[in-house]
């Protein structure tokens, strides 16, 4: 008898293609439901890949399949490096060890986060923690500097008797589902002739699983590493409707209310400005009008803009996360920095979803239809940037179409630039809704914090450059290019933020409070400026990066899980970037008006699940005004407000 005749279950075809098939819907969602075991070789993962990786997956089919995945890590170019510099196989496989443990680990704090992240990391750690998932790392050993292991099959055995082997492109995670163009090819062993080629992969499977594949070495995860994803192993999913996502109030918290209070600002007025504290959950209040505008059918399309590619990645991962997560499955385009999908999403964009950098939005508004636009949302994240010369030039007028506009900002206006305020205003609505720093931490959403100034006073040195740009003044004066008042305060405030007596300053205060560099971002106003503080940094801790460029990247990500505990920058991660375990930030350099330093020091105040007792700390660098002086000047400004902030504590009546 063939298996053929036994097999009763499901039946796939031979091949499947994007465009004429959806790989999820017609052969993985089956083929996983009717499955006892699946062993999978897939590529390379990183953490979150990983877990977009487990959301591909049917959760109901999860609690009864046995999983076997292996791929390869997706590793830094630091690690890559180190990995060919390694002259014996001992140092190696102890480092491929460190890779390993380290995506796991990164999953095992995802877990703890208070995000719908987490929810994937809890799913991810019960199917290990219950034997459904395990896990094996392959690293090609090849050749001298081999590239990744980058096979892509698997193998299905069904309950019902028989196998299903297929080969290809895809993987199962939203992109290789929906997003890229992808095929795959299908064989079953109960049909003639396809015997042979299941065979084949199962044992190419088994035999990279046992290590025995040659030119391959092959890590397992440690099982301290594993204990530690077992601790939060509790199934955490029940499975909702779009409908109660939209009007779920954040984890049941009382503290969280603003956010509901904001969408129903903005569902009686769409079109305006929710001002909320960093922190806060701009994008989760945005998330959430988004899923109620989606489940009441008044908009199938919607529009994410903002600047900067951090924040971009960040925003594009939250909405991953929210169609993975009971959403409606819309396709979800990137198009910024290396993404390039706006093609894409502008041939068919009804149900789908742009995350689009700012800059490139004008071109993506004069092609997109105004029959859409009336059904669409467009979102503003850190709305303030879009009151730029060059954006109110390129956009004037683009953003009436919208039946839906809101922007977001802890401080949505832009100081001494009246026509950059009344740009913003007119293109997307007033402010609906505030939700300001004082009011967070008295609610307890953001973190109490300690106010620590630090006096300098200007150098002999500093006196002749601030003589250098009054003299600039005058002489573009008399050339008639006279300097706007924003360009010469600009120049000036430039020299207090590098004043020559703080490196000095800082030095005599790390000697006596070393630790206010533990989990610590320092905010400096060149590069230059802080090659001068290295040496301090240095003679503290090696535990440092600095930050400027794209090139530092890396040393982000490092900062971010742990790996060291101090950065040094510019105003590269001022806004967006979401850091909880940050402990202090330290501010060489802060602008007058109050936007930037609300940005920067709302990277520490964020509660830390991890850490409940947290305090944090701003230190601050204030020049003391002259007995001549009569009006404060901008450091004593700045100071004042944040002295007066640092006595605000939970639990205080700030009309909360």
């Amino acid at each position: 008898m063939t298996k053929g005749v036994e097999h009763t279950g499901f039946h796939p075809k031979s091949h499947y293609r994007s465009g004429r098939d959806s790989l999820a819907d017609d052969f993985f969602a089956p083929c996983i439901r009717e499955a006892s075991t699946y062993r999978r070789a897939a590529g390379y993962f990183s953490s979150t890949a990983l877990l977009a990786w487990i959301d591909g997956l049917p959760r109901a089919a999860l609690r009864m399949l046995s999983i076997r995945l292996i791929s390869s890590p997706m590793i830094s170019e630091a690690d890559r490096r180190i990995l060919t510099t390694l002259d014996n196989d001992q140092a190696r496989a102890a480092y491929r060890a460190t890779v390993v443990d380290r995506i796991l680990e990164e999953i095992a704090k995802l877990a703890l986060s208070p995000n719908d992240t987490a929810i994937r990391a809890r799913v991810f750690a019960w199917l290990i923690a219950n034997d459904r998932l395990q896990l094996k790392f392959a690293f090609p050993e090849h050749l001298d500097e081999p590239g990744i292991f980058h096979e892509k099959f698997g193998i299905f055995d069904l309950e019902g008797g028989g196998r299903i082997a297929f080969t290809g492109s895809a993987n199962e995670t939203s992109g290789g589902h929906s997003r890229n163009y992808e095929s795959i090819d299908v064989y079953c062993d109960w049909l003639p002739g396809e015997q042979d080629r299941v065979a084949t992969k199962a044992e190419q499977f088994d035999e990279t699983w046992a290590g025995e594949a040659a030119g391959l070495a092959v890590v397992e995860p440690s099982a301290k590493i594993l204990d530690r994803l077992r601790q939060n192993a509790d199934w955490p999913f029940v499975e909702p409707t779009l409908k109660e996502i939209a009007d779920k109030p954040e984890e049941a918290d009382p503290r969280w209310r603003h956010q509901d209070e904001a969408v129903a600002a903005f569902l009686e007025n769409p079109a305006g400005i929710l001002e909320m504290a960093t922190g806060t959950g701009k994008t989760r209040t945005a998330i959430k009008i988004l899923s109620h505008l989606v489940s009441e059918g008044a908009i199938n399309c919607a529009i994410v803009t903002m600047e900067g590619t951090d924040l971009l990645e960040q925003w594009a991962g939250e909405l991953d996360a929210w169609s993975l997560d009971g959403g409606p499955k819309w396709l979800i385009y990137r198009h910024f920095g290396r993404y390039h999908e706006m093609g894409d999403f502008l041939v068919d964009p009804e149900k789908t979803l742009i995350v689009v950098s700012r800059g490139q939005l004008a071109r993506l508004l004069v092609r997109l239809p105004d029959r859409i636009e009336a059904k669409a949302l467009i979102i503003h994240d850190e709305v303030h940037g879009l009151g730029t010369p060059s954006l109110v030039a390129s956009l004037a007028g683009q953003h009436a179409a919208f039946g839906w506009r809101v922007g977001l900002s802890a401080t949505p206006d832009r100081a001494y630039d009246a026509q950059g305020n009344d740009f913003i205003t007119s293109e997307l609505g007033p402010p609906l809704y505030r939700f300001p720093l004082e009011k967070a931490i008295a609610r307890g959403v953001l973190s109490e914090f300690d106010y620590r100034p630090l006096a300098y006073d200007l150098t002999d040195g500093d006196r002749e450059r601030l003589r250098l740009v009054y003299a600039k003044k005058a002489a573009r004066l008399r050339e008639g290019r006279p300097m706007g008042n924003e360009e010469l305060w600009t120049e000036i405030a430039k020299v207090y933020k590098t004043a020559e007596a703080k490196p000095e300053i800082f030095e005599e205060h790390l000697r006596v409070a070393p630790e206010i560099l533990n989990r610590s971002i320092i905010f400096v106003e060149t590069i230059e400026y802080g090659e001068r503080i290295l040496a301090s940094i240095h003679r503290r801790t090696h535990r440092y990066r600095t930050y400027y460029a794209d090139d530092d990247r890396d040393h982000l990500v490092a900062f971010a899980r742990g790996d060291i505990d101090c950065l040094i920058t510019c105003h590269r991660i001022s806004q967006g970037i979401d850091i909880r375990s940050l402990n202090a930030v330290i501010l060489f350099a802060s602008a007058r008006a109050k936007l930037e330093t609300i940005q920067r020091i709302g990277r520490c105040l964020r509660i830390d699940p991890t850490n409940l007792s947290k305090r944090a700390l701003v230190v601050d660098f204030v020049r003391p005004g002259g007995e001549a002086d009569t009006i404060p000047n901008a450091d004593q400004e700045r100071s004042a407000w944040l002295m007066d902030l640092a006595t605000v504590r939970k639990g205080d009546d700030h009309g909360t």
